[in-house]
């Protein structure tokens, strides 16, 4: 990978980053977290997981299980789970 597609997934994942938190601001109505933070700890809740998973989905253009979200319960581990998700999706 040369530097300009680096750069080029740099400026994507922050872009994928800044949507999972959006959606976490939203479905939390609040930002009093960092990128670190556990989903759970924060007041997040199982039935608020399905919404932010929907409106990640629609933006992503491909289908996602809510069990990626259990299992990667921060903003950071979600981001990275989901660019993967992505570029499996983009060699199919």
């Amino acid at each position: 990978m040369n530097d300009i597609e680096s750069d080029h997934d740099s400026s994507e994942r922050e872009l994928l980053r800044a949507h999972v938190r959006a959606g976490w601001v939203s479905a939390l109505t609040h930002d009093r977290f960092g990128d670190d933070d556990d989903f759970f700890e924060i007041g997040g809740h199982s039935l608020l997981i399905a919404d932010i998973m929907a409106e990640l989905a629609a933006k992503a253009g491909i289908r996602l299980s809510l069990r990626l979200f259990f299992d990667n319960p921060t903003v950071n581990e979600l981001t990275d789970a989901l660019a993967s998700a992505q570029a499996l999706g983009s060699r199919r």
